[in-house]
């Protein structure tokens, strides 16, 4: 599904939603207003809200539960989160001052928005949506507990679906909450903050811990499983790649991880075609080139016949001054790829790096076209057949899904350990995110709130309330704009 059909298809289903509520409200005036206002949903267009109480005995429950613990935990929620405020402001000036650089000068950005269809796959939208929602509801479950915990009401917890964006939130009275001190104050407002801190690194331990949790039912670390061939990969056929094979190497050079993998795909585009040692006797033998050779509009050679797609012209990498025994080699030799490659001794870029009696050749192909060796086997450990590879290398990120897991039992899935990876990545994204959003003095998030309290408690003894608002409003005034721009040049960078 592309980025146009998803969105339309989200557009339409909340315009179901609001048409559907518009016309029972309407028709049913009455019983359809009790109905929402007993299950305490409401539709606007673009979203959907549901509030309710029943979580409140539950939280109630959980934070008089351990009293002693849930006092030091928020005490210790107040001190981290007043210790990263201003890391966190800096962090949206450095990533604004990155934005503001030449390309080539940028570095790798801290914060980006994240689009569906753009620089996020539709595929991986079920993560979006969990780690989001989840993030969200722990950060509130962090506000809830630490309001109970100071004698503060809850007054009920709400969900909501804003466009293609879920969320959480608790309503507080913040009358009640202005009525505390301000480091009071603080244990409630930094909860959520807090909690979403302890929730990164709960997801970063378990994401760095996933092959030593997972030991005893997947080896990590000897081979990447392919996991998924999407239906149009040209890695696909009968001495292609099938799902379950082991890749041990790629170009003979071993690859252990999908970060391994990638390097030798970017290698391949940003490098000429590599060179195999061919036995000069493999040439001699098999070379069927034709007499008048041609270089292709793509300035590729031509010197096969066409008539088989297993043989490739294949070019001599010689420096005639080094290298000995050239002057017997053809410049071109039209030759079995298969063959060529498997008796090939090592790869090369010119013939000095060959052994004796052997000669760097490389297939002459189009400008993106690459012809790749990748060493295989079975799950179970068989020795398989090479796959040679020809093509854009570029093809192969796009349509070849791989894990660094291979698992020990038939049985067991190919995709669960990738699943957990994405899932703690995901959240470690988002749960970052909305942590360091609400650190930010922003209206209506709740570093405005934050700050607040931190300017009265520092400032109580020399300012008087006046002035105390007006520092309030200028800091508040410059998280926004902050924010703002992270945020419009994001987007564009994106776009």
């Amino acid at each position: 599904m592309d980025i146009g059909t998803f969105l339309f298809v989200i557009i339409l289903i909340h315009a179901s939603f609001y048409f559907t509520d518009q016309f029972l409200k309407s028709c049913m005036n009455v019983p359809y207003l009790c109905f929402l206002e007993n299950v305490g949903l409401t539709v606007k267009p673009l979203q959907l809200h549901w509030f309710t109480t029943v979580f409140n005995r539950s939280v109630t429950k959980w934070a008089l539960w351990r009293p002693k613990f849930f006092k030091v935990w928020f005490t210790l929620g107040v001190v981290v989160v007043g210790i990263l405020l201003i890391p966190a402001v800096c962090l949206l000036i450095s990533e604004l001052v990155n934005h503001l650089r030449p390309l080539q000068e940028q570095t790798v950005q801290a914060l980006q928005p994240m689009v569906p269809g753009i620089n996020l796959p539709v595929k991986e939208l079920p993560y979006y949506f969990f780690t989001l929602l989840i993030a969200s509801v722990i950060h509130e479950a962090g506000h809830a507990i630490a309001a109970v915990k100071e004698d503060v009401h809850v007054n009920g917890f709400g969900f909501l679906l804003m466009f293609v964006l879920p969320g959480a939130y608790v309503d507080v009275p913040t009358e009640e909450i202005r009525t505390l001190t301000p480091f009071r104050q603080l244990k409630i407002l930094c909860a959520g903050v807090w909690h979403n801190i302890v929730l990164v690194l709960l997801a970063l331990g378990i994401g760095l811990s996933t092959p030593f949790i997972l030991q005893p039912l997947y080896v990590h670390g000897r081979g990447l499983t392919v996991m998924k061939l999407s239906q149009d990969s040209p890695a696909k056929g009968p001495t292609g790649l099938e799902v379950g094979d082991v890749i041990t190497a790629v170009n003979r050079q071993t690859v252990v991880s999908v970060h391994e993998w990638l390097q030798c795909l970017v290698s391949s585009v940003t490098s000429d075609q590599m060179g195999f040692c061919v036995p000069e006797s493999v040439v001699h033998t098999y070379d069927e080139t034709i007499h008048h050779a041609f270089e292709g509009a793509d300035g590729s050679v031509q010197c096969c016949s066409g008539d088989s797609d297993a043989h490739l012209c294949f070019e001599l990498l010689e420096d005639r001054e080094l290298d000995k025994g050239v002057s017997a080699m053809q410049p071109f030799s039209c030759l079995p790829a298969r063959m060529a490659v498997s008796l090939s001794m090592k790869t090369c870029i010119n013939s000095v790096a060959c052994p004796t009696d052997t000669h760097c050749l490389a297939p002459s192909l189009r400008n993106a076209s690459r012809l790749m060796q990748l060493s295989r086997r079975g799950r179970n450990g068989e020795r398989k057949e090479d796959v040679l590879y020809l093509g854009p290398p570029s093809y192969l990120y796009h349509t070849v899904t791989l894990t660094s897991y291979i698992p020990k039992f038939s049985f067991l899935s190919l995709t669960w350990p990738n699943t957990i990876e994405v899932y703690c990545d995901y959240m470690v994204k988002f749960s970052g995110a909305l942590a360091v959003l609400n650190m930010i003095p922003v209206v209506y998030l709740d570093g405005y709130w934050i700050f607040g309290a931190v300017i009265d408690m520092l400032l109580s003894s020399r300012c008087d309330q006046v002035t105390r608002k007006i520092i309030h409003a200028v800091v508040t005034m410059i998280g926004s704009l902050l924010l703002f721009l992270n945020i419009i040049i994001g987007v564009w960078s994106i776009i």
